[in-house]
């Protein structure tokens, strides 16, 4: 098929895959992307992402982040164009519609960038079997709990050789004051969507802030350092707070997060 002048093939097998974790990443860099896009299909090239990329920037579906002179690797998010793209196709978010005012604040952009990093980190690793972002969740409490649940930074299934476990994570890259604590103790006791929240921190005194102001919250806390968990995963001392401030290995402190179950939003919502 021949395709007028100027125009841009979409590809459902290539294109939109790179769209679809664009836009749930909020923010993510060239190399990260191929990364992911490698843990999924086997035979990527870089060249090939590179390539891609370009097509879908100049198309105006996805622009590239002015603060990227910071890192050796360009930083893409998703533009209104490329929500509408999505959402034509309907893969709509309703915590990102293309209506709205500001896709991206770039003091996300650091935060983006490290989850992604975690994510890669336990895919890799073979741990990760399912990672929701926090659009997705939001889009779901929405829908499903009208906003009242928690939207965490993530929620994830893990794989070890004693089974499937399902917790929320959070990154906590910078502390926040103390009435912004409250809320979030709030929300957590109120949450029912996880039972276990594991913290990951960009140093020890935001641990330390965490390990004061999540006292009280009726859920399994761990709090541990995003580097640390990064490179030693399973092996990463976790302070779990709702054990008495115990520190213990991340594999320790799966123990304590419930067991994945096999339940999806789609039966959850044919139950109401």
């Amino acid at each position: 098929m021949r395709y007028r002048k100027g125009c841009i093939a979409i590809s459902d097998e290539y294109d939109l895959p790179v769209l679809l974790h664009i836009r749930n990443t909020r923010a993510i860099t060239l190399n990260q992307l191929y990364r992911l896009l490698a843990t999924e299909k086997s035979g990527i090239a870089r060249r090939s992402v590179h390539w891609r990329l370009t097509r879908l920037e100049q198309a105006g579906l996805v622009l590239r982040i002015t603060s990227s002179q910071f890192f050796r690797q360009p930083i893409f998010r998703i533009t209104p164009l490329g929500l509408s793209y999505l959402e034509m196709r309907g893969h709509t978010l309703i915590s990102l519609p293309s209506t709205g005012r500001q896709i991206l604040n770039e003091t996300q952009v650091f935060h983006a960038l490290e989850l992604v990093e975690i994510r890669l980190a336990l895919r890799e690793s073979g741990l990760l079997q399912t990672w929701q972002t926090e659009l997705e969740l939001a889009s779901r409490n929405l829908v499903f709990y009208g906003g009242a649940a928690k939207d965490y930074d993530a929620f994830i299934t893990l794989q070890t050789e004693e089974g499937a476990w399902q917790l929320a994570l959070e990154y906590e890259r910078t502390v926040k004051g103390s009435a912004r604590y409250s809320d979030i103790r709030a929300v957590l006791n109120g949450d029912k969507t996880a039972d276990a929240v594991l913290y990951l921190t960009s140093s020890h005194d935001v641990s330390h802030v965490l390990a004061i102001e999540m006292r009280g919250v009726k859920k399994t806390i761990g709090v541990a350092l995003s580097e640390d968990f990064r490179r030693d995963l399973l092996r990463t001392p976790v302070l779990n707070i709702g054990a008495g401030h115990a520190v213990t290995s991340f594999r320790e402190f799966l123990h304590a997060a419930p067991r994945a179950t096999k339940a999806t939003d789609r039966e959850f919502l044919s139950a109401l």
